[in-house]
C-alpha cells in the first residue's frame, strides 16, 4: 500500500517520503506529530494485509522486539494499524547500510571487519538473552550511523523473519539465501546458533569482498550452503590474518554443533583476534619469553675463557708443527697404511651415524604427525597476567575461558592455574580453563538461594560483595532468589559482583500495574523489574513535571495487566520553551484582514474512542504575510497538570483543547481546536511563523500556559 507525502495516519504519523521497499514492506520517512521527532514508518505490503494469521504473528514479533534495548539495535516504537495500514514505527537512523559500505570499499582490514563484528555480536546477544532470534542478519538489515554518533552499527528488523517463515518458504528470499544457515535452507525449526552462522557470511564478505556461494536460483545458493565449504579465504586475500580465518570457519561450520554455541563464545574470540592486531611488537616479545633462552653473565664469562683457551692452543700448535712434521718423516711405511685404514674406519662410522640420526629424526617426525595431527601443544600460561595469556592463547589457537580464584602470594590478575598443564596435548576445540588470582584478600560467597530479594542485598553487603540482579519468571514466589552465578563457598575477591536470579513469577500471572508519577528514569526501571513488566521509555515536554521525571505512562495506574506487556513511560524534559505567567481570558485583536460576515456554525461533536481526537468544524484566519519575511517551524507544548481538578468540570475524560497564535502585526489564529482523552496528552503543536508570536494553550476554555516565539 502507497502512502502519498503528507498523508496522516492515526492523527499522529505525518509522511514525508519513501525511503525503501523490502519483501514484506514499503518503508517511509515519517514525522511523529505528538512526540515531534523524525521516525521509520514501515507499511505492510498489500500481499499480507488480509491474512488475518499473519497480521496477529506479525504483530506479536514485532511487539516481541520491541522489548530490545540496545545502542546496537534500532528501536521499535510502536506497532498498530490505520484501517488496512498495518505498520511498525522504528527509529530513523541517518546514514547507509553495510551493504552499501561493502560494495564501495570492500575488503576490508582485519581491524575494521572485526570491529563491525563486535557491534553485530553485541546487538545478537541481547537479543538472544531476550529469547530473539532473528533469522535474517544480512548487510542490508545492518545500518551505519552517519549523524550523532557516527560509525555505530544498528542491526534492524528482529523478529521480523520469524513472522514471514509461516507464510513464504525462506528460500523464496533471494537476498537472504545467501547469508541462510543450512538449517534454514532445509526449512527446520532454527535457533541462535543460525544467527551465527549468518554473521560468520557477513565477516567472510567483508574481509573477502565477495559473497561464499553464488547461483542462479535460491534452490541452487541453498544446496550450495549446504554441500560445500565455503571457499579459501586467503586465497581470495592473503592480508587477513590465521586467527580471523579460524573464527570465520568456525562460524559457518555445516553442522550447529560445530559451530561456536552462543554468540557470546564468537565475540569473546573476536576480541582475541582484536587484541592481538593491537599488541605492539615490544607486547609480543614479551608474551613469548618462556620460549627464549636467555644467557647469564656466567655463560657469557665461560664463553670468554673458552675463546682464550682457544686461542692459546692454537700458538702452541704453531711452535709445535715443526717437531711434528718431522715425527711424521720418521714413521715407518707400515704406521702410514695402518693410519689410513683407521681414516676409512672412522669416516664409515660417522656415516653410518648420520643415516640413523635421520632415520630417527625423520621417523618420530612421522609418528609425531601421525599421533598428534588435529592437536595443540599447551604452553605455560601460570605467571602471566591475563592479557598476556590471552594474547598467547590466540597465537596458539587455543580457546580459554578465565576464572577468578583465591590464590595465595599470587598477585591480582595473574594466572594462578590452568586446567590442562604445559606441555600437554589438547584438540583443536578443546578448551583450556585459566584460574586468575583476586590477590590475597578474598570472600566466601555465601548462599543466596531461597532468600527474598532484600534480604540477599544485606547478606551480600554484610560479606563485601556486589548483587547484579536479573528478574526471570519463574514458578517460585516473586521476589525470591532462584540461582546465583558462583557457588556458596567458592572464593572471590572483595566487592565482586554475584550474578542473582529473582522470580518475577509465573508468564500467564497478571501484575497490578503501580503508578509511576514523578518517578525517575533509574527508579522506574528498578520498580518495573520487581514487578516483571519490560519498561519503553520516551522523552516528553511538560511545563509541570520535573525534568528526569516520568509523567505519563501507557497504561493507566493499579490496571491490571500480564507479564508480557510493553509499559510505555514518558520522562519530562522540562519545558519546551520558556513559558510566561497564564492568563485569564483571550485577548480578542483585530485582525488585519476581514473576518466572515456571520460566525462559522459549530458541529456537534462526539467523545472519540481512545487515541483519536474530534476534531471542530472552525474556520482559521491567516495573517497578510511579508514576502520578505523568513518562515521559521515552531512547536508548542500541550501538557497539562491533571491534579488540577479546576479543569474538569463535568466529569468526563475527554478536553477540549485550543491553541491560539498572536502574532506582532495584531492577528489572531486557531491552531488547534480539538478533542483529547487524557491518555493522549502530552503532545506538540508545529506551527510555521514570519515573525514574533505570543502561543496561548486553553484546555476546556482555561489558559494553561503560553509560550512565546
Amino acid at each position: 500500500m502507497v502512502l502519498e507525502k503528507n498523508m496522516l495516519i492515526n492523527n499522529r504519523y505525518r509522511i514525508q517520503e519513501q525511503i525503501g521497499v523490502g519483501g514484506m514492506a514499503i518503508v517511509y520517512r515519517a514525522i511523529d506529530e505528538k512526540l515531534d521527532r523524525e521516525v521509520t514508518f514501515k507499511v505492510l505490503k498489500e500481499d499480507y494485509i488480509n491474512d488475518e494469521e499473519f497480521i496477529k504473528r506479525f504483530s506479536t514479533e514485532a511487539r516481541a522486539a520491541a522489548r530490545l534495548s540496545n545502542n546496537n539495535i534500532v528501536n521499535v516504537y510502536d506497532v498498530g494499524n490505520d484501517g488496512n495500514i498495518h505498520y511498525i514505527v522504528m527509529e530513523y537512523i541517518d546514514g547507509f547500510t553495510l551493504k552499501e559500505l561493502i560494495s564501495s570499499k570492500a575488503p576490508f582490514t582485519d581491524e575494521e571487519a572485526v570491529g563491525i563484528g563486535l557491534q553485530i555480536g553485541a546487538a545478537l546477544e541481547h537479543a538472544h538473552k531476550n529469547g530473539i532470534v532473528h533469522r535474517d542478519i544480512k548487510p542490508e538489515n545492518i545500518l551505519i550511523t552517519k549523524s550523532g554518533n557516527i560509525g555505530t552499527i544498528k542491526v534492524t528488523d528482529f523478529g521480523i523473519a520469524k513472522a514471514t517463515t509461516s507464510k513464504t518458504s525462506p528460500i523464496d528470499f533471494m537476498g537472504s539465501v545467501h547469508y541462510f544457515s543450512p538449517e534454514q535452507a532445509k526449512g527446520e525449526n532454527v535457533d541462535t546458533r543460525s544467527d551465527i552462522y549468518s554473521l560468520g557470511i557477513v565477516l567472510f564478505e567483508m574481509v573477502t569482498g565477495q559473497l561464499p556461494f553464488t547461483g542462479e536460483t535460491a534452490v541452487a545458493l541453498a544446496m550450495k550452503h549446504l554441500k560445500e565449504p565455503i571457499p579459501d579465504i586467503k586465497a581470495i586475500n592473503p592480508n587477513v590474518s590465521d586467527n580471523l580465518v579460524s573464527v570465520i570457519k568456525k562460524a559457518t561450520c555445516k553442522e550447529p554443533k560445530n559451530r561456536y554455541q552462543t554468540i557470546a563464545e564468537l565475540v569473546k574470540d573476536l576480541k582475541y583476534v582484536l587484541a592481538e592486531i593491537h599488541m605492539s611488537k615490544k607486547e609480543k616479545e614479551n608474551v613469548y619469553t618462556d620460549e627464549t633462552v636467555i644467557m647469564t653473565k656466567d655463560d657469557v664469562d665461560t664463553i670468554r675463557n673458552s675463546q682464550k683457551h682457544t686461542e692459546n692452543n692454537n700458538k702452541k700448535n704453531k711452535n709445535n708443527n715443526s717437531n711434528k712434521n718431522n715425527k711424521k718423516q720418521e714413521l715407518s711405511q707400515e704406521d702410514a697404511d695402518y693410519k689410513k685404514k683407521e681414516k676409512k674406519v672412522i669416516l664409515a662410522a660417522i656415516i653410518t651415524g648420520i643415516v640413523l640420526i635421520l632415520g630417527i629424526t625423520m621417523g618420530s617426525r612421522m609418528i609425531n604427525n601421525t599421533l598428534y595431527a588435529g592437536t595443540i601443544k599447551v604452553p605455560n600460561f601460570v605467571g602471566m597476567t591475563s592479557e598476556k595469556a590471552e594474547a598467547l592463547a590466540v597465537r596458539k589457537h587455543i580457546t580459554i575461558e578465565t576464572k577468578e580464584i583465591y590464590k595465595e602470594n599470587v598477585d591480582e590478575g595473574v594466572v594462578a592455574e590452568q586446567s590442562v598443564k604445559k606441555g600437554e596435548r589438547i584438540k583443536e576445540d578443546e578448551m583450556v580453563t585459566l584460574y586468575i588470582s583476586s590477590g590475597s584478600n578474598s570472600v566466601t560467597v555465601p548462599n543466596f538461594l531461597g532468600y527474598i530479594k532484600s534480604k540477599a542485598e544485606e547478606i551480600a553487603e554484610s560479606n563485601d560483595l556486589v548483587l547484579n540482579v536479573e528478574y526471570v519468571t519463574s514458578d517460585e514466589l516473586a521476589g525470591t532468589v532462584v540461582d546465583q552465578d558462583v557457588k556458596e563457598g567458592e572464593k572471590v575477591a572483595p566487592k565482586s559482583e554475584i550474578k542473582i536470579k529473582v522470580s518475577s513469577g509465573g508468564i500467564d500471572e497478571e501484575v497490578k500495574v503501580p503508578d509511576f508519577s514523578g518517578k525517575t528514569k533509574e527508579e522506574a526501571e528498578e520498580l518495573l523489574k520487581e514487578i516483571g513488566l519490560t519498561g519503553k521509555f520516551i522523552d516528553g515536554y511538560s511545563d509541570t513535571v520535573p525534568e528526569g521525571q516520568v509523567m505519563d505512562q501507557g497504561i493507566d495506574a493499579n490496571s491490571l495487566t500480564t507479564k508480557d506487556t510493553v509499559l510505555t513511560l514518558t520522562v519530562s524534559q522540562g519545558p519546551n520553551k520558556a513559558v510566561s505567567e497564564a492568563q485569564d481570558e483571550v485577548t480578542t485583536l483585530t485582525p488585519v484582514i476581514s473576518l466572515p460576515s456571520s460566525e462559522p456554525k459549530e458541529e456537534k461533536t462526539t467523545a472519540p474512542q481512545h487515541g483519536q481526537a474530534v476534531r471542530e468544524n472552525n474556520e482559521t484566519v491567516k495573517p497578510v504575510q511579508s514576502s520578505a519575511a523568513t518562515t521559521r517551524s515552531v512547536s508548542v507544548s500541550v501538557s497539562p497538570d491533571f491534579n488540577n481538578n479546576s479543569y474538569n468540570t463535568d466529569g468526563s475524560d475527554v478536553y477540549s483543547v485550543k491553541v491560539v497564535a498572536e502574532s506582532k502585526n495584531g492577528s489572531t489564529r486557531t491552531i488547534l481546536n480539538d478533542k483529547y482523552k487524557v491518555s493522549d496528552f502530552p503532545f506538540s503543536v508545529n506551527d510555521k511563523i514570519n515573525s514574533d508570536t505570543t502561543y496561548k494553550v486553553y484546555l476546556n476554555n482555561q489558559v494553561i500556559s503560553t509560550e512565546n516565539h
